[in-house]
């Protein structure tokens, strides 16, 4: 076939993703070279998976990838993200968090993000039949459900924001006050009292972080549930040692590993040795300001194309909005996990920003 006709902020998107590879593949051999290591040795393919975006984005174009397989797939995979927390939590498995087959943290991020999209395809639903609003609906407390019988509290932290991008969307609807008042009211009231629900273990997880983060800022050292302000503070002495050129993707193991030996850190700190569990601070310590740089690059490219479809009406709106959404969510888990260090965050990333950007794309936009 004729090559593809990409417009111009999709080019830009694909060139984000292409600089973030390449700049990370330039420090791997810099660091390397200096370090005396092995230039051909480079274990983590995190950032080759995240290059993936590009082929993921041609093979929507060339398919002509239509809206519902988007629409409902979000949809379905919150609901029974939050069937299946019921079930963890409650069932035959009794854990004390929903982890799903993966990660605790993972599965609630991902559980909320697919939620909140899915509410933002309402308009979508309602079109496919008058009674189609309780599925994004479900989606939506469901969703919010599962993220919260995670134990998760950096996903509580992206609801209000999600919550207000989806306030703004209201205002495109037919009566918006009168939506937005019975919709955002029943968002507000669902994490209340899910919150409270018998069995999670959110409410012990929070009150105990917070006594043990009173003490952390008081000098009385880190426990198990405030652990990351520890290791978060040798991330941040990390960077400023080291803030043009980084310490290298493994800098932050090696150096942790350093002070453990002598006895600098404490032995809950050494155990987070991987990262930083601040993808943001995670960058720094490896590449440097330019890494940060890099991140948000990702982050923010697609509003090129997601600012001026939340501005069009019906459908090229939602899907906006939805693309809003996404970024905003990862962008807030990204504060508390090293996201990128993990697979599954990488892949519903990629795939769902290439499928948005797509159905969003101006040149869809006078359809």
């Amino acid at each position: 076939k004729t090559a593809p006709a990409f417009d111009r902020s999709v080019k830009f998107i694909m060139g984000a993703f292409a600089a973030y590879f390449i700049v990370c593949l330039l420090f791997h051999i810099f660091h390397n070279r200096s370090g005396g290591g092995n230039l051909f040795r480079w274990e983590r393919g995190h950032e080759v998976r995240l290059l993936a975006f590009i082929p993921i984005y041609f093979l929507f174009y060339r398919a002509a990838l239509k809206p519902w397989p988007f629409w409902y797939g979000i949809a379905l995979g919150a609901i029974l993200s939050g069937i299946y927390a019921i079930f963890c939590v409650y069932g035959l498995s009794a854990k004390p968090r929903a982890e799903g087959s993966y990660h605790a943290i993972a599965f609630g991020d991902i559980s909320l993000a697919l939620g909140f999209m899915g509410l933002a395809g309402i308009r979508y639903f309602q079109k496919q039949h008058p009674a189609g609003a309780i599925i994004p609906l479900f989606a939506v407390a469901l969703g919010i459900l599962a993220g919260l019988l995670s134990g998760n509290r950096g996903s509580i932290i992206a609801i209000p924001f999600l919550t207000l991008i989806f306030f703004i969307q209201l205002g495109g609807f037919k009566r918006p006050w009168r939506s937005r008042d019975i919709l955002i009211l029943s968002i507000v009231l669902l994490p209340l009292g899910f919150y409270h629900l018998p069995g999670s273990s959110l409410d012990y997880r929070i009150r105990t972080g917070w006594g043990e983060t009173k003490a952390f800022f008081q000098g009385k050292g880190v426990g198990p549930y405030a652990v990351r302000l520890g290791i978060w503070t040798e991330g941040w002495k990390m960077f400023v040692g080291h803030p043009i050129c980084g310490l290298g993707r493994d800098g932050c193991e090696q150096t942790i590993r350093e002070k453990k030996e002598k006895k600098e850190i404490s032995e809950l700190v050494a155990g987070y040795d991987s990262s930083p569990r601040n993808m943001y601070l995670n960058h720094l310590v490896a590449y440097g300001i330019g890494g940060l740089g890099i991140l948000l690059a990702i982050f923010l490219s697609p509003l090129l194309i997601f600012l001026p479809a939340a501005k069009k009406s019906g459908g090229l709106r939602d899907m906006g909005f939805a693309g809003l959404m996404l970024i905003t969510s990862f962008m807030i888990f990204a504060l508390t996990e090293s996201i990128f260090n993990r697979n599954v965050f990488i892949s519903l990333y990629i795939i769902l920003m290439a499928a948005i950007a797509f159905l969003a794309a101006p040149s869809r936009q006078g359809e």
